[in-house]
C-alpha cells in the first residue's frame, strides 16, 4: 500500500537525495546494529543470540518474559523503519510524517478502525499474552533508546524519531492483516449499484460455481458430524448511487494492496501423511501469497526457552511469537479461507440530527469519535467518525481531495449531508486474541493442544494444516464466518431493521474439517473447502480451481513423495487454466483472418497449449497472458456500459466471468446481442497482438515471458529517484502466473509486473524437524547496507532453500555471530 501512495514533499525529497550521495555510506553503516558481544539491558537472566549465516536470530532465554523481549530488541535491529511504517499507516497517522498527501489514507484507516479495533478487544487479551506483549514492546523500546544517535537511515531521510512501541501497536498489525485477506466488500459495492438495473440473470451467471471435478479441501463425508441447517438466502435488491459507490472505491483505490480481488491474494498450503511419502512420517508445505517487497513481509526466528518454546518460523514484524511454522513436535501452515466477513448496512440517518439512525422503528444515537490528524508543515486536520450499531460509516471519507494547489479541508464530516450512509459490519471489529491462538500454536505438543488454541482464532478466517511427529494430519477452517438473518452477503442490506442482522457464527464443529483422512493428504489454494452438500454459505469469492487442482494432481502422481518434492511443487509453473481453455481459443481462431504477425502469434500459441508452462523463456505465455488481458474490457465492458464496467472490474467477478463464459458452449451473457464469445475471443487475440508487437518487436516467435513479466522487490522509499537504486532489489525476470502453483500475479490494471506471490516458502518432513527449509524474498534484515538485506533473493527466485537449524548443535555449528543481552 505505502509504495503506491507515498508522496513526500519537496524539502523531504531534497534531503533523501542529499543522504543518497556520498554522505550515505557513513549514514548506513553506523546505523547496523551490534550483533556480536555483549550488551547491558533489561533483561532477568542472559540471552543469548545466534545469528546463523542468513543473519536469522536464534534466540535462547531462560525466562519468557526475556526471550519476548530478545525477539522485540532482535526485530527492532533488522526492521524497526519498516516497524514503524506498519504502526503509521494502521493508526492513520502518516501524514504527521510525510505531509498532507496522506491526510485521506490517514483518515480512512481511522475511520475502518484497525486500532481502534484492537484497543477496544485489548480486554479480551490473555492477561499472559499481555505480559509476552509487554515484554516484546520492551525489547522494541530498549533498542530504540540505545539507538538515538545511530537509528536507521530512513529516520534521518524523514526528519523524526520513533516513538515507544506498545502492545497496541502489536495488536493493530493483526486487525490490518484481517483487511488485506478481506476483500468481500468491492463485490457489494457493485452489486448495490448493478443489481437493480441490470439483468440479474446474467449478473449472477458471472458468480464462479465450483464443479464436482473440482477439488474442495475436504468432502463433508470426511467430517465426523452430518450438519443441518436451514440458511435464509433471501437477497434485497438495495439500490445504491453511482456516487455513493464511487466515492468508496476511490478511498479503496487509494488504500489498498496493488492487487485486486481475485489476482492471487491468498496461499497454498498441503500436508501428505506418511502412507504417501518416502520417510513415512508427514511432509507439510506452506507458502503465503501476499504483496511482495522490501523489506519482506515476514520476518524469520527461532525461539528457545526450556520446556516452554522451541518454535521457528515466520512472523509478521511487530509482533511476538510464530505465526506459522514447527516445534518439535507439530508443524502447520495457513492459507486464506476467503469468506464473506464483510456486510454493507444502509442506514436511515435522522434527517434532524446526523448522529441518530432508525433501528426498527426508533431513532438511536450513533457512537461520535472526534479525530485529529497532525500534518506534517500544515494544521491538523479534524475528523468525525460515526459508528452505527453495524460498525463505522464508511462514505465519503474522501470528501476533500488534495492536490497540490489546495490545502486540506480542516475538518471532515464522514456523516454530514450524506445520501447513503453505508455502515461495515466486519468480524475483524469484534475483540479478538489472535496473538494468544498464536503463542498457543507455538508450544502445542499435540493435535488436541493444537486444536484448542485454534478455536481461538477469529479473524482473519485462514484454512490450517497440521502435521506432527506421531504421523497425524489434520485440516481445519478457523476463524469467525457470520451466519445470517436473511441474504447471502451478496448485497449490501437495510440496517434500520433487525432482519437482516447476523445470528452468530458457524460453530466450530460445524467449520470444515478432518483428520488423517483415508486419501493421505489435503491440499488448500484458497479453493472451496468443503463440497456442494455443506448447509452454511461461506463465500462466494474463492480462487479458481487450478493452483488445487495442480497441487492435488503432484500429490497424486507419485506413490512416495519427499521433502525436495515439495520444494519442486512451490515452484511449478503448469498453467491448467490454459490447458482446459486451449482448445477453445484455438476453435475461435483457427477460422479468423489473420494478418502475418497474428497468424505468427497464433502458432506460438497453439504449440504452448501442448505443454502450456509460464516458463521465463517461452513465447507462448507472452501471447496468452496478453489475450486473456484484452477479454476482460472485450467481454464485458460492451455489455455493462462504461456506468458499471469500471466497478465490476475492480472486484474479482471479471475472473470468475470469463471462466463461466469460456466453460459454457451457449453462454447467457451473450444472448439477445449481436455478440459472441468466438468474436470476443478473436478481438482480444489481435488487441494483445498488436499491443506485444508494438511493446516486444514484430516476430512473436522471439517474445519471451521473462522480458515482460518481471518482479522488483521494492522499498517504500524505493519509489523516489535516486533512492530506488539504493534501495530496490530487481528487476527479475520470473516465470509463473496468477493461476500456477508458483504464484508470480499481476494486476490486472498494471500488467504484468508481479506484485504478489510468496514472501516466504516453507517445508518440512516430521521425520526430520532439524532439517526444516525455508527462503524469503529479501533477508533477514531490512538495514540497507546489511550482508543480509537481500542475501536470499537467489534462493527465492531459482526456487531453493536453506535450512532453517532447529536442534542445538546445528545452531551452534552454523552460528556465524552470537550477541549476549546481560542483565543490567
Amino acid at each position: 500500500m505505502l509504495k503506491k501512495i507515498m508522496i513526500v514533499s519537496l524539502s523531504v525529497l531534497l534531503v533523501l537525495i542529499a543522504a543518497a550521495s556520498g554522505g550515505s555510506y557513513y549514514m548506513v553503516q553506523r546505523a547496523l546494529p551490534t550483533i556480536e558481544g555483549e550488551i547491558l539491558t533489561a533483561v532477568e537472566k542472559p540471552v543469548r543470540i545466534v545469528r546463523d549465516q542468513y543473519g536469522v536470530p536464534h534466540v535462547y532465554a531462560e525466562t519468557e518474559k526475556d526471550l519476548f523481549f530478545a525477539q522485540g530488541y532482535v526485530q527492532a535491529q533488522d526492521r524497526m523503519f519498516q516497524m514503524e511504517l506498519s504502526r503509521r499507516s494502521i493508526g492513520g497517522r502518516l501524514a504527521e510524517v510525510m505531509g498532507d498527501k496522506m491526510v485521506q489514507v490517514d483518515h480512512f484507516n481511522r475511520t475502518i478502525g484497525f486500532r481502534r479495533a484492537a484497543e477496544e478487544g485489548m480486554s479480551k487479551v490473555n492477561p499472559e499474552t499481555m505480559k509476552a506483549l509487554q515484554s516484546f514492546a520492551d525489547g522494541v523500546n530498549a533498542y530504540i533508546e540505545d539507538h538515538q544517535d545511530n537509528l536507521p537511515v530512513e529516520y534521518t531521510m524523514l526528519g523524526f524519531k520513533p516513538e515507544p512501541w506498545t502492545p497496541l501497536d502489536s495488536l493493530s498489525i493483526g486487525k490490518y492483516m484481517a483487511w488485506e485477506l478481506g476483500t468481500n466488500m468491492r463485490t457489494e459495492l457493485f452489486m448495490g449499484v448493478a443489481l437493480p438495473k441490470l439483468d440479474n440473470e446474467k449478473l449472477m451467471s458471472l458468480l464462479f460455481q465450483y464443479q464436482d471435478a473440482n477439488p474442495t479441501i475436504v468432502r463433508q463425508t470426511e467430517m465426523e458430524k452430518a450438519i443441518e441447517v436451514d440458511q435464509a438466502e433471501e437477497r434485497p435488491k438495495a439500490a445504491l448511487s453511482k456516487e455513493t459507490v464511487d466515492s468508496i472505491f476511490a478511498a479503496l483505490d487509494l488504500t489498498e494492496q496493488k492487487a485486486l480481488p481475485g489476482e492471487g491474494l491468498g496461499s497454498n498450503n498441503w500436508v501428505v501423511s506418511g502412507k504417501k511419502t518416502e520417510s513415512g512420517k508427514p511432509l507439510l508445505a506452506n507458502d503465503m501469497h501476499l504483496g511482495l517487497g522490501a523489506p519482506s513481509t515476514f520476518y524469520q526466528n527461532h525461539l528457545v526457552m526450556p520446556g516452554k518454546y522451541n518454535v521457528s518460523g515466520a512472523i509478521f514484524p511487530g509482533v511476538p511469537g510464530v505465526i506459522v511454522g514447527h516445534n518439535e513436535k507439530v508443524a502447520w501452515g495457513f492459507t486464506n479461507l476467503a469468506p464473506d466477513v464483510q456486510d454493507l448496512f444502509i442506514e436511515k440517518q435522522n434527517p434532524n440530527n446526523p448522529h441518530q439512525f432508525e433501528y426498527d422503528g426508533k431513532w438511536y444515537d450513533a457512537k461520535v469519535i472526534q479525530e485529529e490528524i497532525k500534518v506534517k508543515g500544515a494544521e491538523s486536520v479534524k475528523a468525525e467518525i460515526v459508528v452505527t450499531r453495524h460498525g463505522p460509516v464508511i462514505t465519503n471519507t474522501l470528501d476533500t481531495y488534495v492536490s497540490k494547489d489546495q490545502a486540506p479541508s480542516q475538518t471532515i464530516r464522514t456523516a454530514e449531508k450524506v445520501e447513503q450512509p453505508l455502515a461495515l459490519r466486519w468480524t475483524a471489529h469484534d475483540a479478538t486474541d489472535e496473538i494468544t491462538a498464536m503463542l498457543s500454536f507455538d508450544k502445542a505438543q499435540n493435535y488436541t493442544e493444537f486444536e484448542a488454541a485454534m478455536k481461538l482464532f477469529q479473524a482473519p478466517a485462514q484454512n490450517v494444516v497440521y502435521a506432527d511427529v506421531e504421523g497425524n494430519i489434520a485440516y481445519h477452517a478457523m476463524g469467525s464466518i457470520p451466519i445470517r438473518s436473511k441474504g447471502d452477503g451478496l448485497s449490501p442490506v437495510p440496517g434500520w431493521s433487525s432482519e437482516y442482522e447476523w445470528k452468530g457464527y458457524i460453530a466450530w464443529d460445524e467449520l470444515p474439517h478432518a483428520i488423517n483422512p483415508e486419501k493421505g493428504y489435503f491440499a488448500s489454494a484458497n479453493n472451496k473447502p468443503v463440497d456442494g452438500d455443506y448447509p452454511y454459505h461461506i463465500s462466494y469469492d474463492y480462487d479458481l480451481p487450478y493452483r488445487a487442482t495442480r497441487i492435488t494432481q503432484m500429490i497424486e502422481e507419485k506413490d512416495k513423495l519427499t521433502l525436495e518434492d515439495m520444494e519442486r511443487m512451490q515452484s511449478d509453473w503448469l498453467n491448467l487454466q490454459a490447458k482446459e481453455h486451449g482448445p477453445v481459443f484455438i476453435k475461435a481462431l483457427e477460422s479468423a483472418k489473420l494478418n502475418d504477425t497474428e497468424q505468427k502469434a497464433f502458432d506460438v500459441l497453439k504449440k504452448w497449449f501442448e505443454n502450456p508452462i509460464d516458463d521465463p523463456q517461452l513465447a507462448g505465455p507472452v501471447v496468452y497472458h496478453a489475450m486473456y488481458n484484452k477479454m476482460y474490457t472485450r467481454f464485458f465492458e460492451p455489455h455493462l456500459t462504461e456506468e458499471f464496467f469500471y466497478h465490476f472490474n475492480r472486484t474479482a467477478m471479471p475472473n470468475y466471468g470469463l471462466e463461466v463464459i469460456l466453460r459454457d458452449p451457449d453462454p447467457i451473457w451473450f444472448k439477445g446481442t449481436d455478440d459472441t464469445k468466438e468474436k470476443a475471443i478473436v478481438d482480444s487475440f489481435k488487441q494483445a497482438v498488436a499491443w506485444m508487437a508494438d511493446e516486444n518487436g514484430k516476430n512473436p516467435e522471439k517474445w519471451q515471458w521473462g522480458k515482460v513479466h518481471t518482479i522488483t522487490l521494492a522499498h517504500p522509499l524505493g519509489s523516489i529517484k535516486p533512492l530506488n537504486l539504493l534501495y530496490n532489489n530487481g528487476p527479475y525476470e520470473y516465470g509463473g502466473s496468477n493461476g500456477t502453483v508458483g504464484m508470480a500475479g499481476f494486476s490486472r490494471g498494471k500488467p504484468f509486473s508481479i506484485v504478489l506471490g510468496a514472501p516466504w516458502r516453507f517445508v518440512i518432513d516430521m521425520n526430520d524437524v532439524n532439517g526444516a527449509k525455508d527462503a524469503l524474498t529479501m533477508g533477514a534484515s531490512g538495514q540497507l547496507g546489511s550482508d543480509h538485506y537481500q542475501d536470499q533473493t537467489d534462493l527465492w527466485l531459482e526456487g531453493r532453500y536453506k535450512t532453517m537449524h532447529y536442534t542445538d548443535a546445528d545452531v551452534e555449528a552454523n552460528g556465524e555471530r552470537t550477541l549476549t543481552l546481560q542483565p543490567e
